[in-house]
């Protein structure tokens, strides 16, 4: 097999392996995305959004909202969705954002509907006695939650590492032995008790 004198030919061959996979992460480029500014260059009013929203009125619009929700079919996906433990405000916020991308009406409007919305929901699985959740999970409180309790990590290095175990109750127990041998501070002298009298019983000389 006779070598190619071109310094830069590679083969299609290698080039084929070193290529990755269609559809996987490393395919995808990160420059193939529209460019700044490339939604200006579309006709206007292509997206519902973009033309002028059906509803202005928020009692109009919760009203049409309140109908599709209570149709037999949606109402039963929605107890379905609350039941599942799916938080109220995800349910609301989804609703809200649909009907701002469908053109229903404007982002200031879906704000505006999100409060009654809830309501709506949270009477829905009343009556249904669904113990539904209302908010989404704070980040912080997911997060604390997820830390391994103290008691279970002393459990595990209890069974693990002992000689670490060990070495923790001991000064543990010395910091205990401690705070038990301590004199009590001498503090200022407590005021006298006096014995339940009414206000009129007591004597002129008594009294600041």
């Amino acid at each position: 097999m006779a070598l190619n004198p071109d310094p830069y030919y590679r083969d299609p061959e290698l080039e084929k392996l070193d290529r990755p996979q269609e559809g996987s992460i490393e395919a995808l480029d990160r420059f193939n995305a529209p460019p700044p500014g490339h939604s200006l260059t579309d006709s206007p009013d292509t997206w519902r959004w973009e033309k002028p929203a059906e509803y202005a009125d928020p009692e109009e619009a919760m009203e049409w909202v309140v109908s599709r929700i209570e149709e037999p079919e949606v109402e039963e996906n929605f107890m379905r969705l609350m039941l599942a433990g799916v938080p109220i405000e995800a349910i609301t916020n989804t609703v809200a954002f649909t009907g701002f991308t469908e053109g229903y009406w404007t982002p200031d409007l879906a704000e505006v509907m999100k409060l009654p919305l809830t309501m709506h929901f949270v009477g829905l699985a009343l009556e249904n006695n669904i113990p539904a959740t209302i908010f989404n999970k704070d980040p912080n409180v997911a997060k604390e939650e997820g830390i391994i309790p103290e008691e279970k990590v002393m459990a595990i290095m209890e069974e693990n590492r002992p000689d670490m175990y060990n070495k923790i109750m001991y000064a543990t127990d010395l910091l205990l032995d401690e705070d038990e041998d301590m004199p009590e501070e001498q503090g200022a002298e407590a005021p006298p008790m006096i014995e339940d009298a009414s206000f009129m019983e007591m004597e002129e000389g008594e009294m600041v």
